[in-house]
């Protein structure tokens, strides 16, 4: 046996240091490990006594990790995370914690407070208390394609090649490594006999002087030997080591790419499949030893892509490789799989190209809701297009782009006619530009308005009367673009409720010179006339239009659209509803059948029940303050609850009614003497001063309620 001098052990060493350089392949996992966008360590995790995660050492991470934290990979490898960052959730230990106990792959989203970002985090079980975590940032936009994992299933592959070789090499160098063990045992056993013959010289001194000089050279000689096996056993021992360090290395990056969850598959130089991991296996059905040696592109993918894909791996393996290139791949059952994948050239130790290697991604679920949201893109700008109902819109700027063929129809204007002019300017009759000018500025502010009479400009010069509902339109930011508005053509409804008013005003006058005595009651009559006339068509107008969209369309609404109509048809009811209990309580009044049965009730109680009905009906809208400075909740009033109710209810809503930019109402409880005085505030458009000697007045209202909804009966009804 041929034993390695010390120089010759010390040059195998920096050989097996240095595997990571002169090994192209390892090069490749380690550049693609390197050269990772996303952020991935792996983590051995530190429990106390209870066994609770506390913190973990970083036992490898990317480049992408070292220039998060601002260090380079030697300074964080083997360090605690506690030593690096100031401030991590602690919800992360108890995840990591948990994919270490339990081997269950866990992906969550959560806020990095140590860098003001959010992240897609992924753990999966690496090894024994090995586990590897992913970062990718998702701060601008939470994307379903996570390129990490689809990195880290590249390096999986290639590993497990560099690990077979890394095992040759390390094979050999532990038979040399032997051969050392087996001198050193020599040189052990010379030393005894060594030993043994210095004892004879020294008895034979006076007889074998020359030999004695010899023995001790010999012995000089074996203590070098010695010392020089005492250095080679150290790097016996460094080598060891450093072996054990690399094994460990190589089996934890393979596990980390067997147990990432993308689909890996590569194929030879001549299109066969030579790789198919677990993922694959599971996206697929097909096990990896059904599909190894066959044809991929011929076997596995559907024939309406077979060139396409053929054309992407025939470019990887002149060295072109492609990204984010979408495929359907058979699955055993005979569906279709959708992939996103990333080709990589494959090459051997000598840089020559021996295959493929295809990471990608399962975009199945994706492609569906993605093919279904095309569809109902169609469905809804056909419902568009073909509403019985006038649907046109405008940009940021006024400018119309949308105009339905029944916005043609009652126009006489056709789309290409009038896309890009102003509606406003162009279409309106001047009387009402302004007023339509700031229901269209009020939803580019994302105040919507519903029910809103304006006239529109035909081809032929007449005027069309349109009750409107606008909303406003936004894109997939949120951000507001512009307006849409459907519409109704009520300008016969309007011609009606002309003459109708026509013939009351006449008939009034009539009645007026017959029965000059009844005088206030006709004035009465004739207010109510009219306030109910447009109160109840309104809603009725809204509920005819909701109920025939529904009636019309009705097989092809989503149920999100029906329930916001029947909603619509509610509110208007409830409205309708409301009036008519005002005209009852008003004409009570006037034949003097109110009836008033007070009783104790406590004051806190009873004004608090009020707000929060309000509060809630005015859709919390702005804020109703209770100020009681005096402590008077607790205070009994004596009061009838019906009539007390209906007083405060309307104070309340009139005040949220009226004062819709204001940020709150208040409600304030005082004393004077043995009465307790409640005062409602409101910060809105209050009550013109001519207006005063009227407001008690029933069916009359402010000249100032511009598009706000009302009878002018509340403050009738609290009087009375």
């Amino acid at each position: 046996m041929n034993r390695l001098s010390y120089k010759e052990l010390e040059k195998e060493l920096n050989i097996l240091k240095n595997l990571d350089i002169k090994s192209s392949k390892d090069d490749q996992y380690r550049q693609l490990f390197d050269s990772m966008t996303e952020m991935v360590e792996v983590i051995e995790i530190i429990y106390n006594e209870n066994n609770k995660a506390v913190d973990f050492y970083i036992r490898n991470v990317n480049i992408s990790f070292a220039k998060l934290l601002g260090k380079t990979k030697e300074q964080l490898i083997n360090k605690k995370i506690s030593s690096v960052v100031s401030v991590i959730e602690e919800n992360w230990f108890s995840y990591f914690a948990n994919v270490d106990k339990t081997g269950i792959t866990h992906t969550f989203k959560n806020y990095g407070v140590a860098f003001d970002k959010y992240y897609l985090v992924t753990a999966w079980k690496v090894s024994k208390n090995r586990v590897g975590v992913s970062f990718i940032d998702i701060t601008e936009t939470e994307k379903p394609e996570i390129e990490l994992k689809i990195r880290l299933e590249k390096a999986r592959n290639k590993t497990e090649l560099i690990l077979k070789e890394k095992k040759v090499e390390l094979n050999s160098t532990i038979d040399k490594l032997d051969n050392i063990n087996s001198e050193l045992a020599i040189q052990n056993e010379e030393k005894d006999d060594r030993a043994d013959e210095l004892v004879i010289a020294k008895r034979e001194k006076a007889a074998r002087a020359n030999e004695l000089i010899i023995a001790k050279k010999e012995k000089v000689a074996r203590a070098n030997e010695l010392a020089i096996a005492k250095k080679e056993l150290a790097f016996q021992k460094e080598i060891e080591g450093y072996r054990s360090e690399m094994e460990s290395l190589a089996l934890e990056l393979t596990l980390l790419i067997d147990t990432a969850n993308a689909p890996i598959f590569g194929i030879d130089n001549k299109g066969l499949v030579n790789e198919w991991n677990q993922t694959s296996e599971k996206i697929t059905g097909f096990t990896k030893e059904e599909v190894l040696g066959n044809d991929l592109v011929q076997t596995y993918i559907t024939e309406d892509y077979r060139e396409s894909v053929k054309k992407v791996l025939e470019n990887a393996l002149q060295g072109k490789e492609t990204a984010n290139y979408e495929f359907p791949l058979f699955a055993k059952d005979g569906d279709r799989v959708m992939v996103l994948l990333n080709s990589s050239t494959r090459r051997n130790a000598a840089g020559d190209i021996t295959g493929v290697l295809g990471v990608g991604q399962d975009i199945t679920e994706i492609d569906k809701l993605r093919t279904a949201s095309e569809a109902i893109g169609k469905e809804l700008r056909q419902f568009i297009e073909t509403a019985n109902a006038p649907i046109f819109g405008i940009d940021s700027q006024g400018l119309v782009n949308e105009w339905n063929e029944t916005s043609e129809k009652i126009t006489g204007f056709k789309k290409e006619d009038v896309l890009g002019r102003d509606l406003v300017q162009t279409y309106i009759t001047e009387d009402y530009r302004e007023v339509v000018k700031q229901v269209f500025d009020d939803a580019l502010q994302g105040k919507e308005t519903a029910n809103f009479e304006f006239p529109l400009f035909t081809k032929e010069g007449e005027r069309v009367m349109v009750l409107l509902n606008s909303s406003t339109r936004r894109n997939a930011a949120g951000d507001i673009t512009g307006v849409l508005g459907v519409g109704q053509d009520i300008t016969e409804l309007v011609g009606y409720r002309n003459d109708l008013e026509l013939k009351v005003d006449q008939r009034t006058l009539k009645l007026n010179e017959a029965l000059k005595k009844e005088k206030e009651l006709n004035e009465l009559k004739s207010r109510f006339v009219s306030t109910a006339s447009h109160e109840f068509r309104t809603p009725l107008s809204a509920i005819n239009f909701a109920a025939g969209s529904m009636k019309k369309y009705w097989s092809k609404m989503e149920p999100i659209m029906i329930e916001k109509k029947l909603d619509k048809i509610e509110n208007q009811v409830l409205h309708m509803t409301k009036l008519l209990d005002d005209v009852l309580i008003v004409g009570q009044a006037e034949v003097g059948e109110i009836r008033n049965h007070p009783l104790t009730l406590n004051l806190g109680k009873f004004i608090s029940e009020i707000i929060e009905e309000v509060y809630h009906s005015s859709k919390k809208v702005q804020k109703i303050v209770l100020i009681d400075v005096e402590k008077l909740k607790s205070r009994d009033i004596f009061i009838d609850e019906k009539l007390g109710r209906n007083i405060f209810i309307n104070l309340l809503s009139n005040a949220v009614k009226f004062s819709p930019d204001g940020h709150q109402v208040t409600v304030e409880l005082s004393s004077e003497k043995d009465y307790i005085i409640i005062s409602v505030t409101d910060f809105g458009i209050g009550i013109p001063k001519s207006e005063f000697k009227k407001i008690f007045m029933p069916f009359t209202r402010g000249e100032n309620v511009d598009l706000i909804q009302g009878t002018g009966l509340g403050l009738s009804i609290v009087k009375e």
